[in-house]
């Protein structure tokens, strides 16, 4: 059942928020490997990578584990190191935003007859519109293509946003660099002479196109759009199906303008309106996902709702302590158990150090995405629900000014926060009983329900 508005932690977005995790890639492939001439080859590409503007050009390069700053001297030096197989792989990066990358790739062309590779991404997509540059950086990205055309015949390239061509390859298609049939249009398009031939050279130079032009070595690049940004437009998505159709006129026109309008919803901002105690928790699982399943994860979490928190009871009913000594038990829960939680995890989760409120997302998270609640050793887990029962009730005892009761079944144990009764074991051992139950039994919802509880204590 969806939560209800009132009380619900939604998040309304713009586009860009929306789309943060969208890159442009720019992807161009040849049948000659540059490097069969040495070095020198290579060093032409440079030259156009070095070229580019400053807000894009790299100055790092990935030779090593660590980057190293970039100089062409340096990866002359020590480009033997970049052998991967019976190719060579090099990337060029930007240390500064926008986040910036360059793949250069050479292959043994056994698979597709592909021998080499120069791919361009740009993070985040939105940068080709900011300070409304956006003519400006499509002209650029012509320019690059036409000048590595003009030093490397290619037989095949596109620029499009990196979700939706993902969103667009189909699994036959993925063992291909070159498809082996035109299925999609992007905003750029470039086809190479045997892509012609299997087209029709006047064919593809007649496709309505923004521009259309040949380039050396007998390439042909057009593009659907002036810019690329809004590739998911009703007139780009129009402009797409154009062109598909006509080097496709098998294809049928409204099925084809369907498909690629179902592709721009995952690029339509909906609200989320996740149940505030797990807001955060979901929000973290919707950026790890990404904007691929984005749209579908939100729905899927708008709809959610935790159980109620069942793990407390009213003052009058707290069970007496029946340990001989109450301090040394104390100490074995805060300075043993909850420890050995922070030893755990304070590398991946490092707020578990500090009694802070964004710990508690953070940690519940963790065990979730992680599948904690499915640990195959018993031994293993009951640890771990000593730990997490631990931590959780120094948290209400040093944040909400609790005390300990303890027992010697853990489950039992109960921290008391004026007059309602916690038992923070008997929480971590449902937080852990399967994958789903960190989610659902959470140490953030689990403290918010008691600081509802609180008189004294603002919501």
């Amino acid at each position: 059942m969806k939560p209800s508005t009132e009380g619900s932690s939604s998040t309304s977005m713009d586009a860009d928020a929306w789309n943060k995790e969208d890159d442009f890639v720019l992807q161009l492939y040849s049948f000659k490997d540059p490097l069969a001439r040495g070095f020198e080859g290579l060093e032409e590409l440079l030259d156009i990578i070095e070229s580019l503007d400053e807000e894009l050009r790299p100055d790092q390069m990935h030779l090593t584990a660590r980057p190293q700053k970039y100089s062409r001297q340096t990866l002359r030096e020590r480009f033997h190191k970049n052998r991967i197989g019976a190719g060579t792989g090099t990337i060029l990066a930007r240390s500064r935003p926008p986040k910036v990358s360059v793949w250069l790739d050479t292959f043994d062309g056994e698979t597709d007859g592909v021998r080499f590779a120069l791919k361009l991404r740009i993070s985040p997509f939105s940068f080709l519109h900011q300070g409304g540059k956006a003519s400006e950086h499509a002209e650029q990205l012509v320019s690059l293509v036409r000048a590595v055309a003009a030093r490397l015949p290619l037989a095949y390239g596109l620029g499009h946003s990196f979700t939706d061509f993902t969103l667009s390859r189909k699994p036959n298609e993925e063992r291909s660099r070159i498809p082996q049939r035109i299925t999609e249009a992007f905003w750029l398009n470039l086809y190479g002479a045997h892509m012609q031939e299997e087209l029709g050279r006047d064919r593809v130079l007649s496709t309505p196109a923004s521009r259309m032009e040949e380039l050396p070595g007998g390439a042909v690049l057009w593009l659907t759009q002036t810019t690329p940004v809004d590739f998911d437009s009703e007139e780009a998505r129009a402009a797409q199906a154009r062109s598909l159709i006509h080097l496709r006129p098998d294809l049928n026109p409204e099925a084809t303008l369907a498909a690629l309008r179902e592709r721009s919803l995952a690029f339509a901002p909906i609200p989320m309106e996740f149940h505030p105690d797990v807001a955060e928790i979901l929000r973290k699982e919707v950026d790890f996902q990404g904007l691929l399943r984005k749209r579908q994860t939100v729905e899927r979490f708008n709809r959610y709702q935790p159980p109620p928190v069942a793990e407390w009871l009213p003052a009058a009913q707290v069970l007496q302590t029946d340990m001989t000594n109450v301090k040394a038990s104390v100490e074995t829960y805060e300075g043993l158990y909850a420890e050995q939680l922070i030893a755990l995890f304070h590398t991946e989760v490092p707020e578990v150090l500090q009694t802070i409120p964004e710990a508690l997302p953070a940690l519940d998270w963790r065990l979730w995405h992680f599948g904690w609640g499915e640990h195959p050793s018993a031994e293993k887990k009951e640890a771990l629900i000593s730990a997490l029962g631990a931590w959780l009730g120094r948290y209400l005892v040093h944040k909400l000014g609790g005390h300990w009761v303890p027992r010697r079944e853990l489950a039992e144990t109960a921290v008391v926060v004026e007059d309602s009764v916690w038992l923070p074991f008997l929480r971590a051992r449902h937080a852990l009983q399967s994958s789903d139950a960190p989610l659902d039994f959470s140490c953030t919802q689990f403290v918010r329900e008691a600081q509802r509880r609180i008189r004294t204590t603002p919501l």
